[in-house]
């Protein structure tokens, strides 16, 4: 179902020139707009993160329009958004008109993306209305996409009593304080933006990052549901609910967010496919967590440059390997981890307890050692404790989160961890000390409820079940 009659103003347009173009387009007839109307549906297929589409309609542009500014720039954006530099620089240094404040703009987050902040700087000094609300909000933007709000505010300030009742200005500056982490300050111009324009998807969704920021989540979820209303395409949306649904502990409900994402080119197939198998690495079900981090694993591989995730895929889909009792190429993905981020813990962590599970510490504690060496933190000592819990291993459990509890007393959890564990272990003089740090410590029914049911579980399980009881406490 279209929800384009809640759409107001230009999204209202573009979303119908886009049904128009398709149903052109599906019947072989020609098409025509003018090239600013074609830029700002490539453009506005451009928010929706569907890529593909809106390059074909720049391209499609240019063949009517080969000597238009305005679908250049648009092509050339659509190239830096696409991470291909090279083609939107040849796009940029062929452009009609190199004077205009836009030309100057794409060109300074050309510049900005090959790290030349001075030369940017330099370029944009010499647009000459600089109050001009358009160049103002443009600039704004280029600064806030390549990660400098800062630098965003500095041309918003001094416009300031001209535009404050601005709608374009007014969001410009609410993203900006986003993007500087002052939620406390995007709220309420997010919510006056909301009063001005009820079904803006963009104003819902920017409303929701706060709310997630501040950890409200189901406020943060309300938001995104707004957000769908006014439009229900709208990508952005559907990845913060699966974030929200994620944080909150519902993981089916964070796939199927994900998925819907997905169908609309806002996620990559390749994360789903890693939230998939990382879930069911979480619930041991290492089969089904191998074959989806196997096919993030490819379609990775298959990318020119990688993305970051990929050693700790490698490293998870070594742990699947290991439960699967295919050693070899278990230590295989984790030394290609290693070999792709020496610095990172993870896969020294996994293959640690791999080769614990093996039977083999003394090249267990190595590994772990290596990961301390990478990361001496209460976070790593954390880790190395729940990884000797799951296994079994709960002597080196003990020495880990005591660690842990002398790195940070606060560090979250650590006091129920170090309840159960002791309680796990029959040492009462312990597990009294730690159960009276805890938010909601045990009492004796509770104790011997718990005693009882653990007795009956299997070594295997044990982990799982101590993790139960710690959220409990929690």
């Amino acid at each position: 179902m279209s929800n384009k009659n809640l759409l107001s103003g230009r999204d209202k347009e573009l979303q119908e020139l886009a049904e128009q173009y398709e149903l052109a387009m599906s019947a072989k007839q020609p098409f025509y707009l003018d090239a600013d109307d074609l830029a700002d549906l490539a453009d506005w297929y451009g928010t929706k993160k569907n890529y593909d589409k809106a390059l074909e309609i720049a391209e499609y542009g240019l063949k009517l329009h080969p000597d238009s500014t305005a679908l250049m720039i648009e092509y050339a954006y659509l190239h830096l958004d696409s991470g291909k530099r090279a083609k939107a620089r040849e796009i940029i240094e062929n452009l009609p008109d190199t004077y205009s404040p836009e030309a100057k703009v794409v060109r300074a987050h050309l510049l900005l993306s090959e790290g030349k902040l001075d030369d940017a700087e330099q370029l944009l000094d010499t647009i000459e209305d600089k109050e001009d609300l358009a160049n103002v909000v443009d600039v704004s933007y280029m600064y806030l996409d390549m990660g400098y709000p800062d630098k965003a505010l500095a041309w918003l300030n001094p416009v300031k009593e001209e535009y404050a009742d601005e709608e374009a200005y007014i969001a410009v500056v609410a993203d900006c304080y986003y993007g500087k982490g002052m939620i406390e300050e995007a709220i309420p111009l997010y919510n006056q933006l909301i009063d001005q324009n009820p079904y803006s998807a963009p104003y819902w969704f920017g409303l929701a990052r706060c709310h997630f920021e501040d950890l409200n989540f189901d406020q943060a979820i309300d938001a995104c549901d707004y957000a769908l209303i006014g439009d229900d395409e709208f990508a952005d949306a559907y990845v913060m609910k699966g974030h929200c649904f994620y944080q909150l502990g519902n993981e089916d409900a964070a796939l199927e967010c994900y998925q819907k994402a997905e169908q609309m080119h806002g996620l990559a197939p390749e994360f789903v496919y890693t939230y998939i198998g990382l879930c069911k690495v979480s619930k041991g079900e290492w089969e089904e967590g191998y074959e989806n981090l196997e096919k993030a694993i490819q379609a990775n591989e298959a990318e020119e440059t990688p993305a970051p995730t990929l050693p700790s895929l490698y490293a998870n889909a070594g742990l699947c390997l290991s439960k699967m009792k295919k050693k070899r190429k278990a230590h295989q993905y984790c030394k290609k981890a290693q070999k792709l981020e020496p610095k990172d813990p993870e896969a020294y962590l996994i293959e640690g307890r791999m080769y614990v599970e093996e039977g083999d510490y003394e090249k267990g504690i190595k590994q772990w050692a290596k990961a301390l060496n990478c990361a001496p933190s209460a976070d790593t000592w954390n880790e190395i404790g729940m990884h000797s819990m799951e296994i079994g291993y709960l002597d080196y459990a003990k020495i880990a989160f005591e660690r842990v509890c002398e790195l940070e007393p606060e560090f979250e959890g650590i006091n129920e961890k170090l309840t159960v564990l002791y309680m796990t272990l029959h040492d009462k003089e312990n597990f009294i000390k730690y159960n009276q740090k805890c938010t909601r410590p045990f009492d004796l029914k509770e104790l011997e409820k718990m005693q009882a049911m653990m007795e009956n579980e299997d070594r295997e399980d044990l982990a799982v079940y101590m993790q139960n009881i710690i959220k409990a406490l929690q």
